[in-house]
């Protein structure tokens, strides 16, 4: 049943697919719209990430404003094969707009994607020293 209601569902994206393309940049509403309610929600490394599970795949999205600015997809069960990539590229508007699509199932455009690595990898950076100033102190005391 979840077979075909899967396959069902991507026939639509193919019969329409004007209506699935530049979903990055859409504002909150539409994309609880569009995935339905989410089941979490968290502070992320420049704004705020929703998660929503989507026809068998976990998506977190990204917001910054209020306007969604990275998605990503992991199935929940399995992996993402080769041909989920290919789906997933054609239903997310990948390489339209500036939009842009990674081997981590990840939809962005190329300047927030930059500016997002660069927040990460701050937040890391950050993390690691304030780990090792609490290791010093255990070593002094």
């Amino acid at each position: 049943m979840k077979t075909t209601t899967f396959l069902l569902f991507l026939c639509g994206f193919f019969i329409c697919p004007n209506l699935v393309h530049g979903r990055v940049g859409e504002t909150e509403a539409q994309v609880d719209h569009r995935f339905g309610k989410p089941v979490g929600k968290w502070d992320d490394y420049i704004g705020y990430r929703k998660l929503y599970h989507w026809h068998g795949f976990d998506v977190m999205v990204t917001f910054v404003d209020g306007v969604s600015q990275r998605e990503m997809f992991n199935k929940s069960q399995g992996y993402v094969d080769a041909h989920d990539y290919k789906v997933l590229k054609k239903v997310g508007g990948a390489d339209q707009n500036g939009i842009v699509f990674d081997k981590a199932g990840v939809f962005t455009t190329k300047e927030f994607g930059e500016k997002y690595d660069a927040a990460k990898q701050a937040a890391w950076s950050k993390s690691n020293q304030k780990q090792q100033q609490q290791q010093q102190q255990q070593q002094q005391q």
